[in-house]
């Protein structure tokens, strides 16, 4: 009896993962994106079907949840969803039940899909099958990432290839309520903020590159579910958060250019020059503000500098609250990034308080004495 229960599961798995060592040959699948990547992967041949991976889903931006059997998998990016089962030979896109024309099976511990309709549920075109070489090539593969991000009962996603931003509300249907400018490369992160005043200031950011060096900020103001300001900012090699808010105003930028917006109405309240201000043209963080100051850092030398609302002026603060040594640092370190490492803490009727990096030592900088 023991060896007939051992025997029994040894059955099952091989009637649902077939061993294809032997029934299948190897080929390549060659494919081009529609927005312009290209990419090449082994592929598959049995009985007479070619065969990709289907992490090529995964690739387009599909994120996968596999059930508690390990046998059906479901992919689901932005108004893209597929089903498969190990085995089965139907399938759901965007559902409707459709024909694989193979059975998708586990090779290597990868799973594989007939590669025509890994084509079809990207939205692509095969180009040809070459038989001489075993080649499988198409184009136009769609990709369909997206994030998701849900406040005061709004669920907003942004779609990473077009750069767009959609709302809904529940189970409704998604509403465009604004195009970003630009796609979206990586690590997205959301950060929403409700004003005194009934508004919601939204910040997205996205890390990307190598080793993670490009930071890019979007920032909306929404207003009744309405986008009423926007603004994007791209950094290099330079981390750190523009200030949001101060008073009854929201802070909004584009590195060069900043709008202080009216809390509630939405109004523009004011227009401040920072490439003008600052002396450099660059794109710079906007680290601290109030009415009669400004803390702002240029991206590439990455000094962090005062400026006087009132009158203009401007001063480097760490000649002003660092020792010789720290000075020296300041100029010429490059590691992570060029320039000092003062955080701006907080106010104290005219005085300003500052860290650096990870000391707990407070510096202070008075504004009437300079």
């Amino acid at each position: 009896m023991r060896k007939i229960w051992l025997f029994t599961p040894i059955l099952l798995l091989l009637f649902l993962f077939p061993a294809i060592t032997s029934a299948a040959t190897h080929a390549s699948f060659i494919y081009f994106v529609a927005n312009g990547g290209k990419g090449t992967v082994p592929a598959l041949v049995k009985s007479g079907t070619a065969f990709v991976p289907a992490s090529l889903l995964e690739e387009a931006g599909l994120r996968v949840a596999w059930d508690k059997a390990d046998l059906r998998a479901k992919y689901v990016g932005w108004e893209k969803t597929v089903v498969v089962t190990v085995g089965s030979k139907n399938a759901v896109l965007d559902g409707k039940i459709v024909q694989l024309g193979g059975a998708p099976f586990r090779y290597k511990e990868q799973l594989y899909l007939p590669a025509r309709f890994v084509v079809q549920a990207l939205e692509g075109q095969t180009v040809s099958w070459d038989a001489a070489h075993a080649l499988y090539t198409a184009k136009g593969l769609g990709t369909f990432a997206s994030i998701n991000a849900t406040f005061e009962g709004i669920t907003y996603s942004v779609v990473k290839e077009s750069g767009t931003l959609y709302a809904a509300k529940g189970p409704g249907k998604p509403q465009l309520i604004a195009k970003l400018g630009s796609k979206l490369y990586d690590m997205v992160e959301f950060k929403f903020q409700k004003t005194p005043g009934g508004l919601i200031h939204l910040t997205l950011s996205d890390i990307y590159g190598e080793p993670h060096i490009n930071n890019t900020w979007y920032t909306l103001v929404i207003k009744n579910g309405v986008v009423i300001r926007q603004a994007s900012v791209g950094y290099y090699k330079r981390f750190g958060n523009n200030v949001v808010m101060y008073g009854n105003n929201l802070v909004l930028t584009d590195g060069k250019i900043l709008r202080v917006i009216e809390d509630g109405t939405g109004k523009v309240k004011e227009t401040l020059d920072l490439a003008k201000l600052g002396g450099e043209d660059d794109n710079y963080l906007v680290e601290g503000i109030d009415d009669d100051f400004l803390l702002i850092r240029p991206n590439q030398k990455g000094i962090l500098m005062f400026i006087d609302r009132k009158t203009g002026g401007k001063t480097l603060l760490y000649k002003e609250v660092l020792n010789q040594e720290q000075q020296q640092y300041a100029e010429t370190n490059d590691v992570p990034y060029y320039g000092d490492e003062l955080k701006f803490i907080k106010r104290e009727g005219n005085t300003l308080q500052f860290k650096l990096g990870r000391e707990d030592q407070i510096y202070n900088y008075r504004m009437n004495e300079h």
